[in-house]
């Protein structure tokens, strides 16, 4: 018997595409109507974003249609920005290329969503990406586009000159997929979508026909979110040795304060006693244990302030309202927020509504409703620290029971959400995170609970008013009975006196 050697193990690396391609599951692309909604959504961000870089009202508009029993095309139209020219080619064919890696607050997080949306409609149809897009003052053009798998390289089979009727893009793409069971989630994602952008219309039309036009609650843009300096407790070894590369002639101290938000001359200086540094020492004498001293302590060092929020974009106390308002059958509502607060130096906000009304399930756990920078999240709810933490909030105590239909809506924005996968469909659990979110819950809840003991008390007063009511009637009718009167008197002012309050002298 022939005794065989040790097999020979063979290396390779592999494309960002190639990598997609091989495990599309992990950015939401895992089945036919998931991936259609995947879709969608992630044009509609798109379109969100450049809108609101243009400082537009937007204009959203989603035409789906069934090209074969089970070829979907989706075209995705908008009124922002438009995508120039040199850049066209790789934000919609090269996986991991895109506009979102600044410090701030966007819809989109890994220049993945869009691309994946082409990359499977190649996959699934062998159907390039057509793109439609003008920029302010430029002439108008169209492209069709592939991605070259193994290279994650894009492929440009056509380009011509096309007017458009106004600035914007337009993004077609065609995938195998489900229409009918994907159609629901879609609706209820656009409807969601207007609540977190009550600017925004969005208009979906399937095969030809509206199906739905929603938004336009509320005619303000929020002020455009602007890019900033790290906040020193996000400054790991890497971040600092990248930092020191381009700052190495200066002073440790200048170099702090230039390259981190909210650290001033005085707070570089108590820090750097901290750590016992010398404020004068050039950067470029670092060695590789002083980044690492530098690192541990900006993470310990607890006289740094909060971030600073011109990076965030909430939605806002009025804008959130009048959006839920405009949505749901509502009979109450209050909000709250919390921040901005941050995880590992990345700057948050999370507020939140809680509504009731006869559109929300009744349960003893008010129904929850969740966005991340303004996204609906509406999968993987039972993994998300925002649906945890409702659970651990002992409701009755603030008079939620199934009697209430109640429901919670809860926005998180920070410049970078920790999605527990690529597919951003729920947040981790960040200790930072669940105490901000269990602070803000507590305090909706107590708002809530004052109503609910408000109205009860009412509810008791008003059956005791129609107890009252009916008996002083009686007696007011044998009364006059006895005195051999024919006219009943009326006793409705006796029993409004009896339960009026009477303001203190």
């Amino acid at each position: 018997m022939s005794q065989k050697g040790p097999m020979e193990i063979a290396f390779e690396s592999i494309s960002p595409a190639e990598f997609f391609y091989r495990n599309r599951q992990l950015a939401g692309f895992g089945n036919s109507s998931q991936a259609i909604y995947s879709t969608v959504r992630e044009l509609v961000e798109n379109s969100l974003d450049s809108c609101e870089d243009a400082q537009r009202l937007p204009s959203v508009k989603v035409e789906m249609s069934c090209e074969d029993s089970d070829i979907i095309r989706i075209c995705v139209s908008d009124n922002g920005t438009g995508v120039a020219e040199e850049y066209v080619s790789r934000a919609f064919a090269k996986v991991l290329y895109g506009s979102k890696y600044h410090n701030r607050q966007r819809r989109g997080t890994f220049g993945l969503g869009v691309t994946m949306a082409v990359l499977y409609g190649q996959i699934t149809t062998d159907s390039p990406v057509l793109i439609h897009t003008q920029c302010s003052g430029l002439q108008g053009k169209e492209y069709t586009l592939f991605i070259d798998v193994e290279t994650n390289q894009p492929i440009v089979e056509s380009s011509r000159p096309l007017k458009r009727e106004f600035d914007g893009t337009s993004v077609t793409v065609q995938l195998r997929g489900d229409l009918k069971r994907a159609q629901e989630r879609i609706v209820e994602y656009i409807r969601l979508s207007t609540i977190s952008t009550p600017h925004a219309q969005i208009l979906l039309e399937i095969n030809g026909t509206e199906s739905l036009k929603s938004g336009r609650w509320w005619d303000t843009v929020p002020p455009p979110v602007l890019g900033s300096n790290p906040h020193p407790r996000a400054a790991d070894f890497e971040m600092l040795r990248r930092l020191a590369q381009t700052n190495g002639e200066k002073r440790l101290q200048d170099f702090l304060v230039s390259s981190f938000q909210k650290v001033g001359t005085k707070t570089s200086s108590r820090f750097l006693k901290f750590v016992s540094f010398d404020p004068a020492q050039k950067v470029s004498s670092l060695t590789r244990d002083d980044f690492g001293r530098l690192s541990t302590a900006l993470r310990k060092f607890d006289g740094f302030e909060n971030p600073d929020s011109k990076s965030l974009s909430p939605i806002g106390k009025e804008a959130f309202l009048a959006g839920i308002r405009s949505t749901f059958s509502i009979s109450s509502q209050y909000y709250s927020s919390r921040g901005p607060s941050e995880w590992q130096g990345n700057p948050f906000i999370v507020e939140g509504v809680i509504a009731i009304g006869d559109d929300f399930p009744r349960s003893d756990i008010p129904a929850i409703y969740r966005f991340a920078n303004r996204v609906p999240l509406l999968y993987d709810s039972s993994e998300d620290v925002l649906t945890k933490t409702v659970k651990k909030v002992n409701w009755k105590r603030y008079n939620v029971t199934s009697s209430a239909p109640a429901a919670l809506l809860l926005h998180i924005c920070s410049t970078r959400v920790p999605y527990k996968a690529a597919g951003k469909q729920s947040i981790d659990t960040i200790p930072e995170i669940e105490i901000a979110v269990l602070s803000l819950l507590k305090d909706l809840g107590r708002k809530l609970g004052k109503t609910v003991r408000k109205s009860e008390k009412a509810l008791r007063e008003n059956k005791k008013m129609r107890e009252y009511a009916r008996s002083f009637r009686h007696l007011a009718k044998f009364g006059a009975a006895l005195a051999g009167v024919d006219e009943i008197p009326n006793t409705n002012r006796l029993v409004k006196q009896l339960f009026e309050v009477y303001p203190d002298e």
